[in-house]
């Protein structure tokens, strides 16, 4: 009985081997590429307040009257001065509509200052660069080394792995979803002429596939990739390791937070601004019903 079902099973093009290697070779690239990013986000989440904090301490020092070439007509400062908005930031946390009714201004002219005031800090926010002093650490610039060291010490090889992880594992799902009703006899005869059609050429895209990751050793590249990024110094509260590998290669550190931060997309910190300060509500000015 058993030969005959393997008979059957080589007849109608059956190749749950096959299925089931490509399937585990996609869960450990997945669980890699995971990994690294998990890495790369804990870079970022560290990162995020102290840059925030630079980039607002900045716009602080930028005075409102930087804002008079964004209205047609004449900027009040001083009207804007005397209400408590003397900076650029004081502008973005107080919104278009405080700025139009302190300052007595329009609709419009109020969302342009606005819109000046975010262009400019825009500019610092890209010009901001984190410095880490290990002198006199706070928690926050501890914690940013401590999520940095975990990729300093795996190396470019990890993000090279991670990189053939992520490529790789959608090489392999898109073969798998196509080879699906050869994972066994069962679900080729359950499977439609089209699915059935589709088999054949996508196993031998997974055997091409596993061939090429045997050969250059993929799998073992992904379970060290793992275990470094799994690595890391959630016992050291203090940093003391992080801080003392800092200072004898602080270029490496620079140069991973540069690489992570500039190729992140929509994970930047808060705008200064979003977290507007809580003010008793004021009715919009009359012409704004307009």
């Amino acid at each position: 009985m058993g030969g005959n079902i393997r008979s059957l099973a080589r007849v109608i093009g059956a190749r749950p081997t096959v299925v089931r290697e490509g399937a585990r070779l996609r869960e450990r690239a997945v669980q890699t590429a995971q990994d690294h990013a998990r890495a790369e986000e804990a870079v970022r989440t560290a990162w995020a307040p102290l840059h925030e904090e630079l980039v607002e301490k900045r716009l602080d020092r930028i005075p409102v009257a930087r804002l008079r070439g964004a209205v047609r007509t004449r900027l009040p400062v001083r009207r804007l001065e005397r209400n408590g908005i003397h900076s650029v930031r004081d502008v973005l946390d107080a919104g278009a509509w405080e700025v139009a009714h302190v300052g007595g201004l329009g609709r419009q002219e109020a969302e342009r200052v606005c819109a000046a005031a975010r262009r400019l800090a825009d500019g610092v926010s890209r010009d901001a660069t984190v410095r880490l002093d290990t002198d006199r650490p706070d928690d926050r610039t501890v914690a940013l080394l401590n999520a940095l060291q975990v990729l300093v010490e795996a190396g470019p090889q990890a993000r090279n792995a991670a990189d053939t992880a992520d490529l790789l594992a959608g090489q392999l799902q898109r073969a798998l979803a196509d080879a699906a009703p050869a994972a066994g006899w069962r679900k080729m005869l359950a499977a439609g002429r089209a699915e059935r059609r589709c088999a054949p050429p996508a196993v031998a895209e997974l055997r091409k596939l596993l061939t090429e990751a045997e050969r250059e050793g993929v799998a073992a590249r992904f379970a060290q990739a793992s275990v470094d990024l799994l690595r890391g110094a959630d016992g050291d509260v203090a940093g003391l390791s992080a801080r003392v590998d800092f200072d004898t290669r602080p270029a490496d550190y620079y140069g991973v937070l540069a690489q992570v931060v500039d190729t992140a997309e929509g994970t930047g910190p808060t705008p200064p601004g979003s977290r507007r300060r809580v003010t008793t509500p004021r009715k919009p000015p009359r012409h704004w019903a307009r």
